[in-house]
């Protein structure tokens, strides 16, 4: 047998075990990282290529004699080496624009474990507004946007979220939210004046005015951990008065309280008297000022200024606090 024959089989036969090898490793690399960044299986295909590599040169000396079948294997070699070198060149490009554009501090665990959906304890409205909450507004606050805001921002922290209010209102949140409605994170309740029936459809339930005592009934079936934002409080003490308001109210965060739920109510301090509004404060374990830029944690919370994730104007602020402001 002719030695450069000899010599050629040994570095085929290498070549053929480091590849295996090299297969091996990166699949199982990329068993351990898969959700991590597609660099990877980028590149545990490119060592599947690899092997390639060794075998088509093996068939091509087979067919040396056909001018065809040599020129067509010829053929192939080229297109299969544009496949594995384009793959091996988008690895290196997403590792490459990972570290230009994580921050270095997280380029390990975005390269292993992904890009990771997640929230600062310290930052949770759970943490910032406890398990209930009474949100104080003025006309002037622009307290619609705060919903917004705020809703946004349980969908963030990948919580549900139930918002009950009226019309006009309700109308510009449906605009504003319903991409969380049409992907399940949030359901509308609307208390209206005109429904007769309690109905619901694409995720907005419509409570007739005349029958919110049947209020609390719509929540009996919903698991823990969700958050109820209760807007419509001053609208319910003007349409019943405050005794039967408020006994609505107390049954409901009653209820809230026993199912796990998180609460945010919204009463409007220039429409009642202060000791109206001292008497629902007593239900809720916190209370908060809306003013136009921001929302002050006046009892419970976190003793510090915290910017809301979404949105360009709000953001959460206990009393004592340095303030943080934006860019």
């Amino acid at each position: 047998m002719d030695a450069m024959y000899i010599i050629f089989i040994a570095f085929v036969a290498i070549s053929l075990i480091a590849g295996i090898l090299a297969m091996f490793l990166w699949v199982m690399v990329y068993q351990n990282v898969q959700k991590g960044s597609i660099a990877w299986l980028l590149l545990a295909l490119t060592a599947v290529f690899l092997i390639t590599t060794t075998i088509f040169p093996t068939i091509l000396i087979q067919y040396s004699g056909d001018e065809a079948a040599t020129n067509a294997m010829l053929m192939f070699l080229a297109f299969w080496s544009v496949v594995y070198t384009s793959t091996f060149a988008g690895a290196g490009f997403l590792i490459y624009r990972a570290f230009k554009t994580i921050p270095k501090e997280y380029i390990g665990e975005f390269l292993v474990e992904g890009m990771v959906w997640s929230v600062p304890k310290a930052d949770e409205l759970s943490h910032l507004f406890g398990k209930s909450v009474l949100v104080e507004y003025t006309p002037e606050s622009r307290y619609e946007d705060a919903v917004i805001e705020i809703t946004l921002r349980i969908f963030g922290e990948c919580r549900n979220a139930i918002l009950i209010s009226n019309e006009p209102r309700i109308s510009e949140y449906k605009s504003k939210l319903h991409d969380l409605v049409d992907i399940g994170a949030m359901k509308f309740i609307e208390i209206s004046a005109t429904a007769e029936e309690i109905v619901e459809r694409k995720g907005i339930v419509t409570l007739p005015l005349n029958r919110v005592e049947q209020f609390s009934d719509l929540f009996l079936q919903m698991h823990e951990g969700i958050w109820i934002i209760f807007e419509p409080v001053s609208h319910l003490i003007s349409e019943h008065g405050v005794d039967r308001a408020y006994d609505i109210v107390s049954k409901s965060v009653e209820l809230f309280s026993h199912k796990q739920f998180n609460v945010i109510a919204l009463i409007n301090r220039d429409a009642h008297d202060r000791s109206v509004i001292s008497k629902f404060e007593g239900l809720f374990l916190n209370q908060a000022d809306l003013t136009t830029d921001k929302i002050r944690v006046r009892k419970g919370g976190q003793e510090e200024y915290i910017r809301m994730i979404a949105g360009e104007q709000f953001f959460i602020h206990g009393d004592g606090g340095a303030r943080v402001t934006r860019d």
